[in-house]
């Protein structure tokens, strides 16, 4: 019997401070970590895990909150044939806890950079939310942040009242385009109908001072997110100054990948729970399994019966993390750990490739 060691994300359980309503189909869920101690970025996110109607299942969810928030928030937005957000949107208030593993992410604000430079976020729908708790996080900035955010109506804009807040107290610029077909308004700040090029280079020229030095974080719906990418790009933004946060990536194609062909031979430690006389126990385990060529570590684990944690299969959920021990792997895309977390040996399975015969892996 084996204690798990305490190394990379670690796996909370945490109760429901408060719920509060944001629209008529988002909520922004408090929880209360019972000082327990905790610590993340703006911009990272949590993983959840709910059993829902027999399903385990596993979601992200961006912080709204900043570190210094007393309780840690997320903000959720019904999904239209979303499990999990139906779930929890029609279950919540009769949730008491909630099995989190965190935090995930390099698709922060670092200090320096809202310090010196001016900040532009571009979103989308509940996009906003990593993007909202940079925003908070801005602070001793001597230039105005500049918020671009795209929803169908005023009603629907998640945290409206606070951005309109933040607005009036020339803490933040806006332009919004809202995109239902009868919006209607005088406001200069609102564009009636979806943002296109022009639009968008327009403002980006008129509220945004140095337009090369300013750095800008995209986050919301892959076709949205490509219009604010190809806007920046036609002004010729330094690829550096992007940040992207992409819920859903096109898969990478692992059918690209160089391999010599052969098959690898990896270890794998992993823990096992066992039931005697209702009392679980935990087993240290290790076995020796073979990785067919362009196979990732996620796949052939499953194939051997190892159970692993996992939901998006792209890179962007971090549910199958491990730590490498030994050995070279190839990760195809990386959208939820830091350059910290690597440095300490973390990976992604379902993106990770055997590059030799020394691979070792331990699943926490």
């Amino acid at each position: 019997m084996q204690d798990r060691k305490n190394r990379g994300m670690k796996k909370y359980t945490w109760r429901t401070h408060k719920i509060i309503k944001e629209t008529e189909d988002t909520i922004t869920l408090y929880f209360d970590t019972e000082q327990q101690a905790f610590t993340y970025l703006p911009g990272q996110y949590l993983n959840i895990r709910l059993t829902v109607n027999g399903e385990l299942l596993i979601r992200s969810y961006s912080f709204s909150s900043v570190p210094s928030d007393e309780f840690p928030a997320i903000t959720i937005k019904r999904v239209t044939g979303g499990k999990m957000s139906n779930y929890i949107l029609d279950n919540a208030d009769n949730i008491e806890t909630w099995e989190i593993e965190a935090p995930f992410g390099s698709f922060v604000l670092e200090k320096p950079i809202a310090e010196q430079s001016q900040i532009v976020l571009l979103a989308g729908g509940s996009g906003i939310s990593p993007l909202y708790a940079m925003l908070k996080s801005v602070e001793n900035s001597n230039q105005i942040p500049l918020l671009v955010y795209s929803n169908k109506t005023p009603e629907e804009t998640i945290f409206w009242n606070e951005l309109e807040a933040m607005q009036a107290a020339q803490e933040l610029n806006i332009c919004y385009s809202f995109t239902t077909p009868d919006f209607i308004s005088t406001k200069l700040n609102h564009v009636a109908g979806r943002f296109n090029l022009l639009v968008l280079r327009s403002v980006i020229k008129r509220l945004v001072g140095e337009v090369a030095e300013a750095h800008y974080y995209i986050c919301g719906p892959n076709g949205l997110m490509d219009l604010y990418r190809d806007a920046l790009t036609g002004l010729n933004i330094p690829e550096d100054h992007i940040h992207l946060e992409y819920f859903d990536p096109v898969p990478e194609n692992a059918g690209d990948l160089e391999t010599d062909g052969t098959v690898k031979d990896v270890i794998v430690n992993y823990y096992e729970d066992y039931y005697e006389n209702e009392e679980k126990q935990t087993y240290e385990c290790t076995s020796l399994i073979e990785v067919q060529p362009k196979q990732s570590l996620l796949d052939a684990m499953k194939e051997h019966h190892i159970k692993v944690a996992s939901s998006c299969k792209n890179g962007t959920c971090g549910a199958c993390w491990a730590v490498k021990t030994d050995g070279e792997v190839r990760m195809l895309h990386n959208g939820a750990l830091t350059e910290q977390d690597m440095a300490e040996g973390i990976i992604l399975l379902c993106q990770s490739y055997p590059m030799n015969a020394d691979v070792c892996v331990t699943v926490q």
